[in-house]
């Protein structure tokens, strides 16, 4: 047991040592969430951590204009993989949760829902200089029981 212990704490170490300064980044999103026969234009934020180079986390929060009489929001937590090639281009597949809600009136009622679910997707992103860059993501939300959908953001970011 002691030499399992020893082990994971040289292993966390070694990790932390790899480790780069880490790229933390924020951004603006235009996104557009489609399912179960609504599609929700919207905006979102995101921030973004790199932890090591190929490694990075994202939070994002996106709100979903009402279109049908229906209204989205979502709470992301992703992780992705980034593959680095030509020059500041970047492409990246991403796994994650998501805590998705909707909101829909009709006929002077009110219904609310949220659910849990994970993210599956992928990604590019083109660095325009050190500081500024431009991305595009594709991710299917995969909830039970309340609709699965499709989410698709644009967007820019500022990296400090």
């Amino acid at each position: 047991m002691k030499k399992v212990l020893l082990t994971m704490i040289l292993c966390v170490f070694a990790l932390g040592s790899y480790a780069q300064k880490g790229e933390m980044a924020a951004s603006a999103q235009f996104m557009l969430g489609a399912g179960q026969g609504i599609t929700n234009p919207g905006l979102g934020a995101k921030f973004s951590y790199s932890i090591t180079d190929p490694w990075r986390l994202a939070a994002s929060f996106d709100y979903g204009f009402k279109n049908k009489g229906m209204s989205s929001w979502d709470i992301n937590v992703d992780a992705h993989y980034q593959f680095f090639f030509g020059k500041g281009m970047r492409a990246y597949p991403m796994a994650g949760f998501t805590v998705l809600g909707y909101t829909a009136k009709y006929f002077g009622y009110k219904a609310n829902t949220t659910c849990v679910g994970l993210n599956l997707g992928g990604g590019f992103q083109y660095d325009i200089n050190d500081n500024w860059a431009v991305y595009t993501e594709l991710k299917g939300q995969l909830v039970h029981n309340h609709g699965s959908r499709f989410a698709w953001g644009v967007g820019g970011s500022y990296k400090f």
